[in-house]
């Protein structure tokens, strides 16, 4: 659309060049024709206006002639008196030796004339347009003066007064009278219409350039309007890609302007946007909104639980900032939205990985402390049982003693490796090799209990860098814990991939038992958290430790995606480790 209007723009300016440009030429050619029509129009009337002359020169010295006054300076005074015309610029008679008998100006009677026409016969007339060195120009025709009527008259003839005249008739048979006529009107209106031209030219140039200067500013303003939308449209992605949400409201507390994320955090949709005041969904009171409203007062970091329509709690931190105007009157303010989710998540990760040290603390001197003297009821136990051979009741009860020692012996090793696990030695691995271990030594618990595990692992994936020990431990329990929910028929699945990235390895043991309750989903991990009763709770806390000594993570979906029943683990581990060079 706005492309369009600044077209429509552009088409006035455009077609006023257009029209400017093409007056232009066709006032050119038309001046040019005209000049040239204009100056053989003149040059035809000059020229029939020195005929004329002529001729009327001729009359005049032949009627003379017939006159008893008639002298031979009678010819000289002739053209001295024609020469007075003011269209005239002069008139001279030359002889057949080019040299100037006569002349309108006597001081050039006696001297060679500039122009020598060639003149064949008493009708032909020759014509010429002479320019002066100060620009005048003078149109001259030249033409042999006959006075061929007058030949009958002889020597002692006798005038009307019956006097005679002695009159040569071959006189003046060879001689040229030239006359040069003045363009001065010609060149006064030649100079009009040029100059008449020039106007039009300069009116139609001013045009022109305005319509350049019209063109110009649409320019500047097409520049200065896509600039104006490259940065609303970069200030428009700044805002919608922030990290945190951003809003602005009126005083009355009604929405703006937002970005996608304040938008998520709010729990609402684009279209209930301005539709719906803010006062509504957040309490200005409490987060003094009011008061950045009413007094200016910015708020910095005031954190609240925003509840969203579905019921979810949101801790939010939020920051106000008064919009003023020149009068420093609030006329609204910003308000920046912080999503505190994963600082929290963050913040009890740390909490339990401090809690955590605190148990491996804990856990570290009990086991110290109590497997010292473990040896020693272990060993006077099995004193017993040999001791108490012929006594079979005796004997169970000290069997029993062992085993019990055997199992808190058990509970001890578990302690000391989550208390004090060791740091991984990592070498190339082959993964598939590692799972078909793994599933080797469970291979006789899951015959007995009729449960079939699974392998789907593509043989390709080897020379991983992870410590197999570990990660045998690890899988080791996962897929224990997984005996124990399945039901006989059941199935263990383990998977294997890594990411599109290439950068992660991603092992999943998948089971079709009854899953995991909602609310000890975030217990699972934590130490001496067990659902058997004797369970010691600390499988799944050393599967962390481990995972988390490759820098890795572990979580667990239960149920499984659209499925009622099951559980997934899934470890994911970095494909190379940052500590190996």
């Amino acid at each position: 659309m706005r492309v369009l209007q600044l077209k429509r723009l552009y088409i006035p300016a455009l077609s006023i060049l257009a029209v400017v440009l093409l007056m232009l030429i066709l006032i050119s050619i038309s001046t040019y024709r005209n000049l040239d029509r204009q100056e053989q129009t003149v040059l035809k009337f000059v020229h029939q206006q020195g005929l004329a002359i002529l001729h009327t020169l001729e009359a005049g010295a032949r009627a003379g002639m017939i006159m008893t006054e008639w002298e031979e300076d009678s010819i000289e005074n002739l053209i001295l008196e024609t020469g007075k015309n003011e269209n005239i610029a002069y008139v001279y008679l030359i002889d057949s030796q080019g040299l100037v008998i006569h002349h309108s100006n006597p001081s050039f009677e006696g001297m060679p004339s500039a122009w020598q026409p060639r003149l064949d016969n008493e009708n032909k007339v020759q014509s010429r347009v002479r320019k002066f060195e100060d620009g005048t120009q003078v149109y001259d025709l030249a033409k042999r003066f006959s006075l061929r009527q007058l030949s009958l008259m002889t020597h002692g003839h006798k005038d009307m007064m019956g006097h005679g005249k002695n009159i040569a008739s071959h006189q003046h048979s060879d001689n040229i009278i030239i006359l040069g006529l003045k363009m001065t009107a010609f060149e006064e209106a030649r100079r009009s219409d040029i100059h008449h031209a020039l106007i039009m030219a300069a009116i139609l140039v001013a045009l022109g350039s305005g319509a350049l200067f019209f063109i110009f500013v649409i320019q500047n303003y097409y520049l200065v309007d896509r600039t104006l939308k490259e940065t609303q449209d970069y200030t428009r992605q700044v805002v919608a890609n922030m990290a945190n949400g951003l809003l602005s409201i009126n005083p009355e507390g009604r929405i703006i302007s937002y970005n996608r994320l304040a938008l998520e955090l709010l729990g609402l949709k684009e279209t209930e946007v301005y539709e719906m005041n803010l006062k509504s969904m957040i309490d200005f009171n409490e987060t003094g909104i009011d008061g950045t409203l009413a007094r200016c007062q910015p708020v910095l970091e005031r954190e609240f639980l925003h509840q969203q329509k579905s019921g979810a709690l949101i801790p939010i931190t939020l920051s106000v900032t008064p919009i003023l105007d020149e009068k420093n009157t609030c006329t609204g303010a910003v308000i920046v939205l912080r999503d505190l989710r994963e600082i929290k998540r963050l913040e009890e990760k740390v909490r339990h990985s401090e809690k955590l040290a605190a148990i491996g603390e804990l856990a570290a001197g009990v086991a110290h402390e109590i497997r010292n003297p473990l040896s020693s009821i272990k060993g006077f136990a099995r004193f017993l049982v040999h001791s108490l051979k012929d006594r079979s009741q005796e004997k169970e009860y000290a069997e029993i003693m062992c085993k019990e020692v055997d199992r808190i012996n058990s509970v001890v090793n578990d302690l000391l490796t989550f208390a004090r696990p060791s740091e991984p030695e990592l070498a190339p691995t082959d993964l598939f090799e590692l799972v078909e271990h793994t599933m080797r030594l469970l291979e006789t618990d899951a015959r007995s209990r009729n449960i079939t595990v699974q392998s789907k692992i593509n043989p390709d994936l080897n020379s991983f860098l992870l410590d197999a020990n570990q990660i045998t431990q690890a899988l080791l329990n996962l897929m224990l814990n997984a005996l124990q929910e399945v039901d006989a028929g059941g199935t263990i699945e383990v998977g294997a991939d890594v990411d599109d990235s290439g950068s992660r390895l991603h092992i999943c043991v998948e089971d079709d038992g009854s899953g995991i309750p909602h609310d000890k989903k975030k217990k699972i991990f934590d130490p001496f958290f067990t659902t058997r009763e004797k369970g010691t709770g600390l499988g799944l806390a050393i599967v962390r430790k481990i995972v988390e000594n490759h820098r890795g993570e572990v979580r667990v979906e239960s149920p499984l995606p659209g499925k009622t029943r099951g559980s997934r683990f899934i470890i994911t581990l970095p494909v190379a480790s940052p500590h190996i060079e």
